[in-house]
Protein backbone atom coordinates (compact mmCIF):
# COMPACT_ATOMS: atom_id res chain seq x y z
CA UNK A 1 0.00 0.00 0.00
CA UNK A 2 1.11 3.40 -0.91
CA UNK A 3 -0.31 6.14 1.30
CA UNK A 4 -0.55 9.94 -0.01
CA UNK A 5 -0.82 10.02 -4.15
CA UNK A 6 1.15 13.05 -4.69
CA UNK A 7 3.91 13.31 -7.30
CA UNK A 8 6.07 11.09 -5.32
CA UNK A 9 3.24 8.34 -4.21
CA UNK A 10 2.42 8.10 -7.57
CA UNK A 11 5.56 7.49 -8.74
CA UNK A 12 6.38 4.58 -5.86
CA UNK A 13 2.99 2.82 -6.92
CA UNK A 14 4.84 2.94 -10.88
CA UNK A 15 7.75 1.76 -9.90
CA UNK A 16 6.36 -1.29 -7.63
CA UNK A 17 3.84 -2.23 -10.84
CA UNK A 18 6.74 -2.07 -12.67
CA UNK A 19 8.47 -4.63 -10.85
CA UNK A 20 5.39 -7.20 -10.64
CA UNK A 21 4.13 -5.87 -7.39
CA UNK A 22 0.18 -6.24 -6.08
CA UNK A 23 -0.55 -2.58 -5.37
CA UNK A 24 -3.07 -0.04 -3.52
CA UNK A 25 -2.60 3.17 -3.14
CA UNK A 26 -4.84 5.41 -0.76
CA UNK A 27 -5.36 9.24 -0.47
CA UNK A 28 -7.50 11.56 1.50
CA UNK A 29 -8.69 13.54 -1.37
CA UNK A 30 -11.74 12.47 -3.60
CA UNK A 31 -11.05 11.39 -7.48
CA UNK A 32 -11.76 14.93 -9.12
CA UNK A 33 -8.79 16.73 -6.97
CA UNK A 34 -6.36 14.66 -8.96
CA UNK A 35 -7.34 16.16 -12.33
CA UNK A 36 -6.97 12.90 -14.42
CA UNK A 37 -3.11 11.71 -12.55
CA UNK A 38 -4.05 8.69 -11.37
CA UNK A 39 -5.41 7.22 -14.79
CA UNK A 40 -1.87 5.96 -15.11
CA UNK A 41 -1.98 3.78 -12.16
CA UNK A 42 -5.98 2.39 -13.04
CA UNK A 43 -4.11 1.60 -16.36
CA UNK A 44 -1.67 -0.26 -14.63
CA UNK A 45 -3.77 -2.48 -12.27
CA UNK A 46 -3.48 -0.10 -9.20
CA UNK A 47 -6.41 -0.45 -6.70
CA UNK A 48 -7.27 3.03 -5.56
CA UNK A 49 -9.28 4.08 -2.43
CA UNK A 50 -9.76 7.48 -2.69
CA UNK A 51 -11.81 10.51 -0.38
CA UNK A 52 -10.62 8.52 3.07
CA UNK A 53 -8.49 5.64 4.74
CA UNK A 54 -10.01 2.49 5.47
CA UNK A 55 -8.46 0.61 8.76
CA UNK A 56 -8.99 -2.70 7.04
CA UNK A 57 -7.45 -2.05 3.65
CA UNK A 58 -4.35 -2.08 5.86
CA UNK A 59 -4.20 -5.31 7.29
CA UNK A 60 -4.22 -7.02 4.09
CA UNK A 61 -1.31 -5.84 3.23
CA UNK A 62 2.60 -6.61 3.64
CA UNK A 63 4.70 -3.43 3.10
CA UNK A 64 2.86 0.01 3.83
CA UNK A 65 5.35 3.41 1.65
CA UNK A 66 4.07 6.43 3.52
CA UNK A 67 4.32 9.71 1.17
CA UNK A 68 5.87 12.70 3.20
CA UNK A 69 3.47 14.94 4.87
CA UNK A 70 1.58 11.92 5.88
CA UNK A 71 0.90 11.92 9.84
CA UNK A 72 2.51 8.68 11.77
CA UNK A 73 -0.44 8.92 14.20
CA UNK A 74 -3.23 7.89 11.51
CA UNK A 75 -5.06 5.42 12.78
CA UNK A 76 -4.92 2.78 10.24
CA UNK A 77 -1.55 3.25 10.59
CA UNK A 78 -1.51 2.75 14.30
CA UNK A 79 -3.10 -0.48 13.64
CA UNK A 80 -1.28 -1.86 11.04
CA UNK A 81 2.10 -0.90 13.06
CA UNK A 82 0.39 -3.41 16.39
CA UNK A 83 0.45 -6.04 13.84
CA UNK A 84 3.99 -5.42 13.02
CA UNK A 85 3.07 -4.75 9.36
CA UNK A 86 6.45 -2.85 7.87
CA UNK A 87 5.89 1.17 7.69
CA UNK A 88 8.20 2.93 5.24
CA UNK A 89 8.93 6.06 4.11
CA UNK A 90 9.06 7.17 0.12
CA UNK A 91 12.27 8.88 0.90
CA UNK A 92 13.70 5.67 2.93
CA UNK A 93 12.36 3.24 0.37
CA UNK A 94 13.21 4.78 -2.33
CA UNK A 95 17.17 4.94 -1.55
CA UNK A 96 16.99 1.58 -0.72
CA UNK A 97 17.01 1.25 -4.41
CA UNK A 98 20.34 2.97 -5.20
CA UNK A 99 23.81 2.43 -4.09
CA UNK A 100 24.72 6.36 -4.75
CA UNK A 101 26.59 8.15 -2.96
CA UNK A 102 24.32 10.81 -1.11
CA UNK A 103 24.36 14.21 0.54
CA UNK A 104 21.21 15.29 2.46
CA UNK A 105 20.15 18.49 3.60
CA UNK A 106 18.17 19.39 6.19
CA UNK A 107 17.61 22.31 8.84
CA UNK A 108 14.97 24.33 9.31
CA UNK A 109 16.19 27.29 7.12
CA UNK A 110 18.12 27.37 3.92
CA UNK A 111 17.28 23.49 2.93
CA UNK A 112 16.86 24.78 -0.95
CA UNK A 113 19.37 27.33 -1.19
CA UNK A 114 22.45 24.98 -0.06
CA UNK A 115 20.89 22.10 -1.84
CA UNK A 116 20.82 24.02 -4.99
CA UNK A 117 24.56 25.05 -4.45
CA UNK A 118 26.02 21.96 -3.79
CA UNK A 119 24.46 20.14 -6.63
CA UNK A 120 25.18 23.43 -8.94
CA UNK A 121 29.02 22.89 -7.51
CA UNK A 122 29.61 19.16 -8.47
CA UNK A 123 28.14 19.61 -11.68
CA UNK A 124 30.87 22.49 -12.11
CA UNK A 125 33.38 20.01 -10.79
CA UNK A 126 32.24 17.50 -13.41
CA UNK A 127 29.87 15.15 -12.25
CA UNK A 128 26.97 13.66 -13.10
CA UNK A 129 24.53 15.21 -10.48
CA UNK A 130 20.48 14.36 -9.29
CA UNK A 131 19.41 17.08 -6.95
CA UNK A 132 15.73 16.53 -5.55
CA UNK A 133 14.06 14.75 -3.04
CA UNK A 134 12.26 17.13 -0.81
CA UNK A 135 12.57 19.61 -3.80
CA UNK A 136 11.78 19.16 -7.27
CA UNK A 137 11.71 15.58 -8.57
CA UNK A 138 11.26 13.42 -5.85
CA UNK A 139 13.69 10.45 -5.41
CA UNK A 140 11.08 7.51 -6.27
CA UNK A 141 10.14 9.60 -9.31
CA UNK A 142 13.98 9.55 -10.54
CA UNK A 143 14.66 6.26 -9.48
CA UNK A 144 11.45 5.10 -11.40
CA UNK A 145 13.07 7.41 -14.73
CA UNK A 146 16.19 5.38 -14.84
CA UNK A 147 18.68 7.96 -14.00
CA UNK A 148 22.22 7.65 -13.40
CA UNK A 149 24.50 9.67 -11.57
CA UNK A 150 27.59 10.44 -9.61
CA UNK A 151 26.20 12.04 -6.43
CA UNK A 152 22.69 12.56 -5.19
CA UNK A 153 22.01 15.35 -3.84
CA UNK A 154 18.79 15.29 -1.50
CA UNK A 155 16.96 18.18 0.80
CA UNK A 156 15.63 15.99 3.36
CA UNK A 157 12.02 17.45 5.33
CA UNK A 158 11.75 16.63 9.15
CA UNK A 159 8.68 14.47 7.52
CA UNK A 160 10.57 12.24 5.41
CA UNK A 161 13.45 11.08 8.43
CA UNK A 162 10.27 10.43 10.95
CA UNK A 163 9.96 7.52 8.55
CA UNK A 164 13.33 6.39 8.08
CA UNK A 165 14.41 3.62 9.54
CA UNK A 166 17.44 2.73 6.58
CA UNK A 167 18.42 6.05 5.21
CA UNK A 168 22.26 6.59 5.47
CA UNK A 169 23.71 9.29 3.92
CA UNK A 170 27.52 9.07 3.26
CA UNK A 171 27.19 13.57 3.73
CA UNK A 172 24.64 14.91 6.51
CA UNK A 173 24.29 18.53 6.45
CA UNK A 174 21.95 20.12 9.27
CA UNK A 175 21.89 23.61 8.71
CA UNK A 176 19.96 24.89 12.07
CA UNK A 177 16.86 23.98 13.99
CA UNK A 178 14.31 26.61 15.07
CA UNK A 179 10.64 26.19 15.96
CA UNK A 180 8.27 25.06 13.03
CA UNK A 181 6.08 21.98 12.67
CA UNK A 182 4.87 22.51 16.02
CA UNK A 183 1.21 21.66 14.67
CA UNK A 184 2.63 18.37 13.81
CA UNK A 185 5.07 17.93 16.59
CA UNK A 186 4.09 17.46 20.24
CA UNK A 187 7.64 19.86 21.30
CA UNK A 188 10.25 21.45 19.83
CA UNK A 189 12.39 18.52 21.22
CA UNK A 190 10.65 16.30 19.77
CA UNK A 191 10.94 17.99 16.26
CA UNK A 192 15.02 18.44 17.16
CA UNK A 193 14.92 14.81 17.20
CA UNK A 194 13.75 15.05 13.66
CA UNK A 195 16.03 16.58 12.63
CA UNK A 196 19.24 14.83 14.54
CA UNK A 197 17.68 11.36 13.29
CA UNK A 198 19.64 12.62 10.16
CA UNK A 199 22.74 11.17 11.81
CA UNK A 200 21.54 8.20 13.46
CA UNK A 201 22.23 5.13 11.23
CA UNK A 202 26.16 6.87 9.91
CA UNK A 203 28.94 4.96 10.29
CA UNK A 204 32.59 6.19 11.10
CA UNK A 205 33.39 7.03 7.74
CA UNK A 206 30.45 8.70 7.08
CA UNK A 207 30.62 12.91 7.65
CA UNK A 208 28.17 15.15 9.67
CA UNK A 209 28.04 18.71 8.56
CA UNK A 210 26.52 21.81 11.87
CA UNK A 211 26.42 24.77 12.28
CA UNK A 212 28.31 25.95 15.09
CA UNK A 213 26.30 29.21 15.35
CA UNK A 214 22.79 27.43 15.86
CA UNK A 215 22.50 26.72 19.48
CA UNK A 216 21.04 23.39 19.16
CA UNK A 217 23.54 22.33 16.51
CA UNK A 218 26.56 23.25 19.31
CA UNK A 219 24.43 21.35 21.84
CA UNK A 220 23.85 18.26 20.21
CA UNK A 221 26.79 17.43 17.95
CA UNK A 222 27.91 15.00 20.35
CA UNK A 223 25.09 13.01 18.68
CA UNK A 224 26.72 12.43 15.29
CA UNK A 225 28.79 9.32 14.81
CA UNK A 226 31.18 9.61 12.23
CA UNK A 227 32.95 12.55 11.43
CA UNK A 228 32.23 15.68 12.25
CA UNK A 229 32.69 19.21 10.80
CA UNK A 230 31.43 22.34 12.11
CA UNK A 231 30.70 26.06 9.62
CA UNK A 232 31.08 29.17 11.12
CA UNK A 233 30.41 33.42 10.21
CA UNK A 234 32.21 33.72 13.37
CA UNK A 235 34.14 30.99 15.33
CA UNK A 236 37.15 30.95 13.84
CA UNK A 237 38.18 27.35 14.53
CA UNK A 238 35.70 26.29 12.42
CA UNK A 239 36.34 24.05 9.46
CA UNK A 240 34.58 26.41 7.12
CA UNK A 241 35.00 30.13 7.86
CA UNK A 242 34.83 33.46 6.91
CA UNK A 243 37.78 35.62 6.85
CA UNK A 244 37.36 39.04 4.74
CA UNK A 245 35.45 38.37 1.75
CA UNK A 246 36.87 34.51 1.55
CA UNK A 247 35.91 31.64 3.02
CA UNK A 248 38.33 29.21 4.26
CA UNK A 249 38.09 25.94 4.49
CA UNK A 250 40.05 22.85 5.97
CA UNK A 251 38.85 19.05 6.10
CA UNK A 252 41.67 17.36 8.15
CA UNK A 253 41.41 14.57 5.75
CA UNK A 254 41.54 16.21 2.65
CA UNK A 255 43.44 19.42 3.19
CA UNK A 256 42.83 23.68 3.26
CA UNK A 257 42.05 26.00 0.97
CA UNK A 258 40.47 29.19 0.00
CA UNK A 259 37.37 30.52 -2.00
CA UNK A 260 36.82 33.87 -2.94
CA UNK A 261 33.24 35.08 -1.43
CA UNK A 262 33.43 38.77 -3.09
CA UNK A 263 31.51 38.24 -5.96
CA UNK A 264 28.59 36.71 -5.03
CA UNK A 265 24.98 37.60 -5.88
CA UNK A 266 23.60 36.49 -2.11
CA UNK A 267 23.04 38.63 0.50
CA UNK A 268 22.25 38.02 3.96
CA UNK A 269 23.86 36.50 6.56
CA UNK A 270 21.70 33.47 5.87
CA UNK A 271 22.88 33.33 2.34
CA UNK A 272 26.71 33.81 3.91
CA UNK A 273 25.74 30.13 6.15
CA UNK A 274 24.17 28.62 3.43
CA UNK A 275 27.29 29.34 1.05
CA UNK A 276 29.57 27.70 4.11
CA UNK A 277 27.94 24.62 4.17
CA UNK A 278 27.41 23.81 0.75
CA UNK A 279 31.17 24.77 0.05
CA UNK A 280 32.00 22.17 2.83
CA UNK A 281 30.03 19.52 1.92
CA UNK A 282 31.22 19.98 -1.27
CA UNK A 283 34.52 19.26 -0.32
CA UNK A 284 34.09 16.33 1.58
CA UNK A 285 32.54 15.23 -1.71
CA UNK A 286 35.98 15.85 -3.54
CA UNK A 287 35.20 19.67 -5.19
CA UNK A 288 37.94 22.17 -5.20
CA UNK A 289 37.98 25.88 -4.66
CA UNK A 290 37.29 26.94 -8.61
CA UNK A 291 34.42 24.81 -9.05
CA UNK A 292 33.19 26.61 -5.81
CA UNK A 293 33.93 29.86 -6.99
CA UNK A 294 32.60 29.96 -10.56
CA UNK A 295 29.41 28.83 -8.66
CA UNK A 296 28.95 31.56 -6.01
CA UNK A 297 29.93 34.11 -8.50
CA UNK A 298 27.26 33.12 -10.97
CA UNK A 299 24.09 31.75 -8.89
CA UNK A 300 21.53 34.39 -8.09
CA UNK A 301 19.24 32.51 -5.96
CA UNK A 302 16.08 31.12 -5.86
CA UNK A 303 12.44 31.75 -6.35
CA UNK A 304 10.79 32.82 -3.27
CA UNK A 305 13.22 33.17 -1.03
CA UNK A 306 14.28 36.78 -0.84
CA UNK A 307 13.81 37.59 -4.28
CA UNK A 308 13.31 41.32 -6.01
CA UNK A 309 10.31 41.67 -7.85
CA UNK A 310 10.13 45.66 -8.48
CA UNK A 311 11.03 48.87 -7.42
CA UNK A 312 8.01 51.53 -7.15
CA UNK A 313 7.95 54.96 -6.81
CA UNK A 314 11.01 54.52 -4.87
CA UNK A 315 9.92 50.75 -2.67
CA UNK A 316 11.85 47.60 -2.97
CA UNK A 317 9.28 44.74 -3.42
CA UNK A 318 10.35 41.46 -2.21
CA UNK A 319 8.68 38.18 -2.12
CA UNK A 320 9.77 35.46 0.23
CA UNK A 321 7.10 32.96 0.44
CA UNK A 322 9.14 30.62 0.98
CA UNK A 323 9.20 32.28 4.70
CA UNK A 324 7.00 29.75 6.24
CA UNK A 325 8.47 29.82 9.75
CA UNK A 326 9.77 32.69 12.51
CA UNK A 327 13.39 31.71 12.05
CA UNK A 328 13.39 32.45 8.93
CA UNK A 329 11.58 35.49 8.53
CA UNK A 330 14.30 36.96 11.11
CA UNK A 331 17.01 35.93 8.95
CA UNK A 332 15.68 37.73 6.01
CA UNK A 333 14.87 40.61 8.16
CA UNK A 334 18.50 40.49 8.63
CA UNK A 335 19.13 41.23 4.69
CA UNK A 336 17.87 44.98 4.98
CA UNK A 337 18.96 47.61 6.61
CA UNK A 338 16.50 50.27 5.44
CA UNK A 339 12.68 50.21 7.49
CA UNK A 340 10.35 47.04 6.51
CA UNK A 341 6.74 46.49 6.15
CA UNK A 342 6.47 43.22 6.68
CA UNK A 343 3.02 41.24 5.22
CA UNK A 344 2.59 37.78 7.42
CA UNK A 345 0.36 35.40 7.82
CA UNK A 346 -1.38 32.18 6.79
CA UNK A 347 -2.05 28.86 8.69
CA UNK A 348 -0.53 29.08 11.85
CA UNK A 349 2.18 26.11 12.68
CA UNK A 350 1.62 27.07 16.43
CA UNK A 351 5.31 28.60 17.45
CA UNK A 352 6.32 31.38 19.55
CA UNK A 353 6.13 34.79 18.03
CA UNK A 354 8.25 36.26 20.12
CA UNK A 355 11.72 36.22 18.18
CA UNK A 356 9.74 38.03 15.40
CA UNK A 357 8.77 40.63 17.73
CA UNK A 358 12.06 41.46 18.74
CA UNK A 359 13.01 41.68 15.39
CA UNK A 360 10.49 43.86 14.01
CA UNK A 361 11.01 46.04 16.55
CA UNK A 362 14.26 46.98 15.53
CA UNK A 363 13.68 47.33 11.83
CA UNK A 364 10.25 46.83 11.11
CA UNK A 365 7.96 50.11 10.10
CA UNK A 366 4.61 48.68 10.40
CA UNK A 367 2.73 44.59 10.11
CA UNK A 368 0.42 43.39 8.00
CA UNK A 369 -1.32 40.26 9.33
CA UNK A 370 -3.47 38.17 6.78
CA UNK A 371 -5.32 34.95 6.65
CA UNK A 372 -6.48 32.06 9.83
CA UNK A 373 -3.26 33.17 11.82
CA UNK A 374 -4.23 37.34 11.74
CA UNK A 375 -5.84 37.47 15.02
CA UNK A 376 -2.66 35.78 17.23
CA UNK A 377 0.32 37.41 14.93
CA UNK A 378 -1.64 40.85 15.48
CA UNK A 379 -2.30 40.55 19.24
CA UNK A 380 1.56 39.06 20.04
CA UNK A 381 3.25 42.25 17.55
CA UNK A 382 1.64 44.89 18.17
CA UNK A 383 3.38 45.57 21.61
CA UNK A 384 6.71 45.75 18.97
CA UNK A 385 5.16 47.92 15.88
CA UNK A 386 1.63 48.99 14.36
CA UNK A 387 0.13 45.81 13.11
CA UNK A 388 -3.08 45.26 11.47
CA UNK A 389 -5.35 42.24 10.42
CA UNK A 390 -6.60 41.49 7.23
CA UNK A 391 -8.84 38.79 5.73
CA UNK A 392 -6.40 38.30 2.94
CA UNK A 393 -3.26 39.29 1.05
CA UNK A 394 -4.59 41.31 -1.25
CA UNK A 395 -5.99 43.55 1.62
CA UNK A 396 -3.36 43.42 3.19
CA UNK A 397 -1.39 44.77 -0.01
CA UNK A 398 -3.28 47.59 -0.64
CA UNK A 399 -2.57 48.89 2.66
CA UNK A 400 1.16 48.32 2.80
CA UNK A 401 0.86 50.31 -0.58
CA UNK A 402 -0.72 53.08 0.65
CA UNK A 403 2.00 53.46 3.56
CA UNK A 404 5.23 52.55 2.61
CA UNK A 405 7.26 55.33 1.19
CA UNK A 406 10.33 56.04 -0.92
CA UNK A 407 12.95 54.18 0.81
CA UNK A 408 11.23 51.58 2.40
CA UNK A 409 11.43 47.81 1.77
CA UNK A 410 7.87 46.20 1.60
CA UNK A 411 8.69 42.66 2.48
CA UNK A 412 6.41 39.19 2.18
CA UNK A 413 7.77 37.10 4.61
CA UNK A 414 4.58 35.01 6.02
CA UNK A 415 5.75 33.12 9.38
CA UNK A 416 2.95 30.77 8.44
CA UNK A 417 2.41 28.06 6.17
CA UNK A 418 0.40 29.01 2.81
CA UNK A 419 -2.61 25.95 3.17
CA UNK A 420 -5.12 28.47 4.17
CA UNK A 421 -5.98 30.14 1.21
CA UNK A 422 -2.80 28.46 -1.42
CA UNK A 423 -2.25 25.33 -2.72
CA UNK A 424 1.73 25.93 -1.83
CA UNK A 425 3.97 28.56 -1.09
CA UNK A 426 4.97 29.39 -4.33
CA UNK A 427 1.15 30.17 -5.47
CA UNK A 428 1.12 32.73 -2.64
CA UNK A 429 4.57 33.70 -4.00
CA UNK A 430 3.12 34.17 -6.95
CA UNK A 431 0.36 35.78 -6.48
CA UNK A 432 2.24 38.62 -4.57
CA UNK A 433 4.63 39.39 -7.39
CA UNK A 434 1.32 39.55 -9.68
CA UNK A 435 0.23 42.55 -7.19
CA UNK A 436 3.67 44.02 -7.27
CA UNK A 437 3.75 44.02 -10.91
CA UNK A 438 -0.10 45.32 -11.45
CA UNK A 439 1.00 48.44 -9.47
CA UNK A 440 0.60 51.69 -11.92
CA UNK A 441 3.86 51.68 -14.43
CA UNK A 442 3.97 54.86 -13.73
CA UNK A 443 5.93 54.70 -10.37
CA UNK A 444 8.22 52.52 -11.79
CA UNK A 445 11.99 53.06 -11.51
CA UNK A 446 14.96 51.43 -13.13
Amino acid sequence: MVVGLGVSGRAVCELLMERGSVVMGTDLRPREAFNGALDKLERGGCRLRLGGHHVEDFREVDQIIVSPGVPLDLEPLVEARSRGIEIIGELDWAWLQVGTPVVAVSGTNGKTTTTSLIGEIMKAWGKRVFVGGNIGTPLSRWVLQGGEADVLVLEVSSFQLDTATHFRPEVGVLLNVTEDHLDRYESFSQYADSKFSLFSRQGPQDTGILNLDDSICRRRSGEVPGRLLFYSRHDVTANGRLKGVNIELEVPWLGSFTVDLSGSKLQGAHNEENILAACLASAVMGAGPSAMAGVIQSFAGLPHRVEWVRTWQGIDFYNDSKGTNVGAVVKALESFQRPVHILLGGRDKLGSYVPLGRALRNKGKGAYVFGEAADRMRKELETHLPTRAFPDLGKAFEAVVAEAQKGDVVLLSPACSSFDQYGSYTERGDHFRELVRGLPESGEEM
